[in-house]
């Protein structure tokens, strides 16, 4: 018997309530697999994947205007 098998047979004498939270569980722990997998690599990786299909290389960048002078620096 493998072990879906045996998680079967088991929550099979559980009442609802622990049912309830072993599905929660099992939830969770999927969304937590899923998520790990998708922190490989690092941060510009990362980044690149999340914004790879957002098709936004024609748009417009303004020109930053900044609020204050910095300050001069005299060597």
């Amino acid at each position: 018997m493998n072990t879906a098998e045996r998680l079967y047979q088991v929550t099979k004498e559980l009442p609802e309530p622990l049912l309830s939270e072993l599905l929660a569980f099992a939830e969770f722990l999927i969304q937590r697999t899923l998520s790990e997998g998708r922190q490989t690599g690092n941060i510009a990786q990362r980044i690149h994947q999340r914004f790879a299909n957002l098709e936004g290389e024609d748009l417009p960048i303004p020109v930053r205007q900044l609020s204050r002078r910095p300050p001069q620096w005299d060597h």
